[in-house]
């Protein structure tokens, strides 16, 4: 990644304009000191945000009621919690948060069907049955990992949303972790038992090999699906995620089928990058824009327009390398390119 190979601003040198867009979105993220700064999920809970909690409630009724139509239509609930806790965490300003607002409703609007489901029910419920559920089957990695991120997303959309814990919603986040365990567990491939990944010490090392991972040449991640290596950060964020919510055993447990799911052999030719500067998530002219509703045929890259950069930028808070942060940061961007 040649960019990130030229002289710093602090040089005195001319900066490469692409390196000067990393440097810039950087900057804005938190990520140019000698440690990032880690958001929290107890301290993010305390902090007021543009969008209004009505997209929490959004996105965790549709999550609960995605197992009616298939395990896929999870991502649809989980693209709504994911657009609400990104603007809550990275601090967006007014405008940018208004115009990923209107991203999302448009989400929402091209696909009523999804969000159908108004009211959580009367009643209570206790959502360690989630946990409960997750316990059963994150030993084992099912369908790229979506049991553990829905199950994250929603676990902590229920701590902030605590009315909603009924039995229609937990009943109904509890069936869609049922329905992509039916789906069976990818089995252990030969170059992970003969070329394993160290075992995580802690919740950075998650994101740092994930992170790293995601660096393989470019020929590779095109082998392996863009949508796959994106898959792999939001897999490796939501195992963080319920260490963080406070079920430090679960989330250890599902080391291994993360581990799994990014250790993958390099077998690919090599074949030229796109040129590509960072998308600037944090800033109102991406989101302004038609290009994130343009990913995947007007799809809004199935929900992951919104899925990714949430999950990035958690991860990419707790990595101290601040070149591995800057090429992340590019890889990321580039890993939308081929469903423009």
């Amino acid at each position: 990644m040649s960019p990130l190979r030229c002289n710093s601003e602090s040089d005195g040198a001319p900066v490469d304009p692409s390196r000067r867009e990393v440097l810039r979105l950087a900057a804005a993220a938190g990520l140019l000191g000698p440690i990032a700064v880690r958001g929290s999920e107890d301290q993010a809970a305390s902090k007021p945000t543009p969008l209004s909690q009505k997209y929490l409630r959004t996105g965790l009724l549709a999550l609960s009621d995605a197992h009616q139509r298939g395990w896929l239509q999870g991502h649809n609930g989980a693209a709504v919690l994911s657009t609400y806790y990104f603007c809550l965490e990275n601090g967006l300003d007014e405008r940018a948060a208004r115009a990923l607002e209107k991203q999302i409703d448009a989400f929402i609007a091209s696909r009523p069907e999804e969000y159908t489901s108004t009211e959580p029910g009367r009643g209570s419920a206790d959502p360690a049955r989630i946990v409960e559920q997750l316990d059963h089957q994150v030993a084992g990695l099912h369908s790229g990992g979506h049991d553990v991120i829905f199950g994250a997303l929603a676990l902590r959309a229920l701590r902030d949303l605590p009315d909603c814990a009924t039995p229609q919603v937990v009943d109904g986040i509890c069936r869609l972790l049922e329905l992509i365990a039916t789906r069976g567990t990818e089995p252990e491939t030969t170059y992970n038992h003969d070329h394993p990944l160290p075992a995580y010490g802690s919740a950075d090392d998650v994101a740092r090999i994930t992170l790293q991972g995601t660096l393989r040449p470019w020929g590779d991640a095109l082998r392996i699906g863009a949508s796959g290596v994106i898959h792999w950060i939001t897999h490796a964020d939501a195992v963080i995620t319920l260490g963080a919510l406070g079920h430090e055993e679960l989330s250890r447990r599902s080391h291994a089928a993360l581990r799994l799911h990014t250790n993958q052999e390099v077998t690919a030719p090599e074949r030229r990058e796109p040129d590509r500067a960072p998308v600037d998530w944090l800033g109102p002219a991406y989101w302004e824009s038609d290009a994130p509703h343009r990913l995947f045929s007007n799809t809004w890259l199935a929900g992951h327009a919104f899925k990714l950069p949430y999950s990035l930028f958690r991860l990419l808070r707790r990595v101290d390398d601040r070149e591995l942060r800057e090429a992340c940061l590019v890889r990321a961007s580039r890993l939308q390119v081929p469903f423009e």
